[in-house]
């Protein structure tokens, strides 16, 4: 969905209601290649329109089905969220910028138009979490293995680390060792 700004200027100081439901599935497989599938986007908000800015507020639902970052097995992942974007002509930019706390958060309208679809595309993007597992991955404390190497938390890593340190005995030291244990036993008698 796309408004012209000339459109959107009969709104202004009032608001317009935004209830979509849009298919970017091909896009977003075009984007990012490690998506599976995107089922149909739910789209609920409103753009206001003020004679500064143009203020598109929305939450959007939709499942994702990507490769579990441990097995690739297909996961289906819910994503629902808030998203909240300001644009601005070119010309209200330059007025503004000098009061604007952050200037990275204003996209700056090129063409005359607002695209709801790129805004619900990169909001989707944006929130794909670096690690995706199925339910048995989640559930599994079974470290993962293979020939020389195995996968663990930081945690593990670091209680295994002091585990060796206790063991291991300074080679320096352990003829003194020795001669300690066999002294002790010689108290004995």
């Amino acid at each position: 969905m796309k408004w012209s700004l000339l459109e959107l200027n009969k709104y202004k100081d009032d608001t317009l209601e935004i209830n979509e439901e849009l298919h970017v599935e091909s896009s977003l497989l075009a984007r990012d290649k490690e998506i599976l599938a995107v089922d149909p986007v739910k789209v609920k908000g409103m753009l206001s329109v003020s004679k500064s800015e143009y203020v598109l507020y929305f939450t959007l639902e939709t499942v994702l089905t990507l490769p579990s970052t441990r097995s690739l097995t297909p996961v289906r992942l819910p994503l629902a969220f808030d998203v909240t974007e300001v644009y601005m002509t070119p010309a209200q930019f330059e007025a503004a910028k000098d009061i604007l706390a952050d200037k990275d958060m204003v996209m700056v309208v090129e063409n005359d138009t607002i695209d709801l679809a790129d805004a619900v595309e990169d909001h989707i993007l944006l929130s794909i979490p670096l690690q995706v597992l199925t339910e048995e991955e989640k559930l599994s404390h079974e470290s993962i293995k293979g020939d020389a190497w195995e996968l663990m938390s930081e945690d593990a890593y670091m209680e295994r680390k002091v585990q060796q340190e206790e063991n291991n005995i300074d080679p320096r030291l352990a003829k003194l060792s020795a001669l300690l244990d066999n002294s002790e036993g010689s108290d004995e008698l």
